[in-house]
């Protein structure tokens, strides 16, 4: 056997090794959903809906919040169909006040809290020159500074038990930025700094936090987005992306993912199917990745439309948006509470 043989041998079993490793101490890792206490913020529609139905399923205790209040009680009445005991409280996580007054809620009625699901988040979308520094605050408000207003909340609770998940929905993102979306780029990027951070503080209290950067998911999110500039081809462009197999995926097979990985203890989970191809992309090619993203921000549309007023996307609709082409968006929309 020649030297590059037995250096082929001895990486292939180091890395075996190492696998088997990691198989063993995640399966010590895992837990049973069962009574387990659960707050999901962002939870009466998209993706958080779609995590509580599962969560439901296996018999999990939910506490959800949003903003919505109507749509709440509509994701309320659906999960306790399911037979899931839930608390339900509107609540704006850009304020410390009502995230802390909503955890005091669930830590009352529940005694404590086992699991925290940070899934509330906004997303804009239109050229850097239709933004304004409000929008970049509210971004960061919402999707990061409201992600560590409910861990402050919950942590307390997680270290005098002695133990605790926390799962951080970030972005693909969040790790390498998209035009024409720098404000939730900028905000994913802030979240998953502090994601990363906290696990390694964290674990040494059995605390163990996920970060799970998803791409493109077909949840009908961007039915309640907001568009800038020419809002409605940015509008027609993100959900026509939004409906294709080849640059999304399915919201209950992301939801599955997101939610063994934190049963497993993982530090970070890049949410991705087999078709989708832009996570594997950004893996192995970051460069390559940047220039693409370069060569698309040159076909975005420009400046112009409604300026720095902002629409919602049902709001932005066209002769693209909705057609066939968000076929399967507008399907999403429908299911996971997006009306």
């Amino acid at each position: 056997m020649n030297n590059l043989s037995k250096l082929m041998l001895t990486v292939g079993g180091s890395y075996a090794a190492l696998q088997l490793a990691r198989t063993v101490v995640r399966r010590g890792r895992n837990f049973d959903w069962r009574y387990k206490r659960v707050v999901i913020t962002g939870g009466s529609r998209g993706l958080g809906l779609v995590i509580a139905r599962q969560l439901a399923d296996q018999g999990a205790r939910l506490a959800i919040c949003a903003r919505d209040e109507g749509g709440l009680r509509k994701a309320e009445a659906e999960l306790r169909h399911l037979g899931a005991e839930v608390i339900s409280q509107p609540c704006d996580v850009r304020s410390p006040k009502q995230v802390a007054e909503f955890i005091d809620r669930v830590t009352r009625q529940f005694d404590g809290v086992d699991v925290l699901i940070n899934v509330a988040g906004i997303i804009t979308v239109g050229p850097l020159e239709s933004m304004t520094v409000d929008d970049f605050r509210d971004s960061m408000d919402t999707n990061c500074f409201g992600a560590l207003h409910t861990a402050m909340n919950v942590l307390p609770w997680m270290r005098e038990q002695g133990w605790g998940r926390i799962v951080n929905v970030a972005s693909i993102g969040g790790k390498r930025s998209v035009p024409h979306m720098l404000p939730y780029a900028t905000s994913k990027f802030a979240l998953v700094g502090l994601s990363n951070g906290m696990r390694a503080e964290l674990k040494q209290h059995n605390i163990f936090v996920t970060t799970a950067c998803p791409g493109l998911m077909r949840t009908g999110s961007p039915r309640n987005a907001i568009f800038k500039g020419q809002h409605r081809d940015e509008y027609a462009w993100f959900s026509i992306g939004d409906s294709l197999p080849v640059f999304s995926m399915n919201a209950e097979q992301a939801a599955k993912q997101i939610l063994q990985a934190c049963r497993h203890g993982r530090g970070d989970l890049f949410v991705h199917s087999p078709l989708n191809i832009s996570v594997m992309l950004q893996q192995l090619f970051p460069e390559i990745t940047q220039e693409i993203l370069s060569l698309a921000a040159a076909v975005l549309p420009t400046m112009g439309g409604i300026g720095r007023d902002a629409a919602k996307g049902h709001q932005s609709e066209s002769a693209w948006s909705p057609s066939v082409l968000t076929t399967l968006t507008q399907r999403a929309a429908a299911a996971n509470n997006q009306f």
